[in-house]
């Protein structure tokens, strides 16, 4: 148990991955979410695997088309109830974040683990210890879903430097971002944390979000509370973008696991 928990969330998730597959009669062994899901086939295994009254035809993996191979995956995955973290070329592609939050999303809907299996969260077992929010580690998953660079292991620790922010931010709103004055990792003095933090507070506030009582040093601290409470599950409910020219509100849940509704301003 110490061994599984010691494993990065990628690590947990190929593990668990190629348990199914192997019950699934899989040949091939699935070290990483980019070059060994390109072609679909683990993809369709694994579903067939969890979700056999929704699969995929055998046959159906016979065709060259890749792309196609990859829209009959998220067919499947639709008719299970999962939501599309990506698109049919991200698969093909092996954009790896967006997959390992897609592998990460099929978890959380249907594992196919035992009554005594599911004791042992893998979920709960994701970098994460036992009194992190189901919020944060969904927070987690909405960040590795959006494409950008870094990838986050830890809501609290992986976003202190600001540079995961800004990219968040640079994502939602394109072009608020002043990149000449952001600091890259890795960064070793705290004032240069800081200042990409306070770029990161700037921005949330033209951005017309309500920052009251939180500084850019709050989340070079990790403040869980200011970080979740008073900055995103408060804010990103109501984030700005742009999307082919047209001004749009995105409007979440609390939970961003569950519905995305994306309304047009007025």
């Amino acid at each position: 148990m110490e061994e599984l928990m010691s494993l990065s969330p990628e690590k947990i998730l190929l593990r668990w991955m190629n348990f199914q597959l192997k019950k699934g009669g899989f040949q091939r062994t699935v070290t990483n979410f980019s070059s060994d899901i390109k072609d679909s086939e683990a993809y369709a295994c694994l579903l067939n695997v969890l979700a056999p009254e929704c699969s995929v035809k055998p046959s159906a993996m016979s065709v060259k088309d890749l792309l196609h191979r990859a829209k009959l995956v998220l067919e499947h995955a639709d008719r299970m109830g999962c939501k599309r973290y990506l698109t049919p070329k991200d698969i093909v592609d092996g954009l790896p974040n967006l997959n390992l939050a897609f592998v990460a999303h099929i978890f959380q809907k249907r594992n196919g683990l035992s009554k005594q299996m599911k004791q042992v969260s893998f979920v709960d077992g994701l970098s994460d210890d036992a009194q992190v929010s189901r919020e944060e580690r969904s927070f987690r998953l909405w960040i590795n879903s959006l494409g950008i660079s870094s990838y986050i292991n830890n809501v609290f620790e992986d976003l202190r430097n600001g540079w995961v922010l800004l990219e968040v931010i640079d994502k939602i709103a394109p072009g608020s971002v002043n990149w000449k004055m952001a600091n890259r990792p890795p960064i070793k003095l705290p004032f240069r944390k800081v200042e990409n933090c306070n770029q990161v507070l700037k921005i949330g506030k033209e951005l017309k979000f309500s920052l009251v009582n939180i500084a850019g040093n709050d989340i070079v601290q990790g403040n869980k509370k200011l970080i979740l409470g008073k900055w995103y599950f408060n804010q990103l409910h109501r984030v700005y973008f742009y999307s082919n020219g047209t001004q749009q509100w995105i409007t979440c849940t609390s939970d961003f696991q569950n519905n995305l509704e994306v309304n047009k301003c007025a």
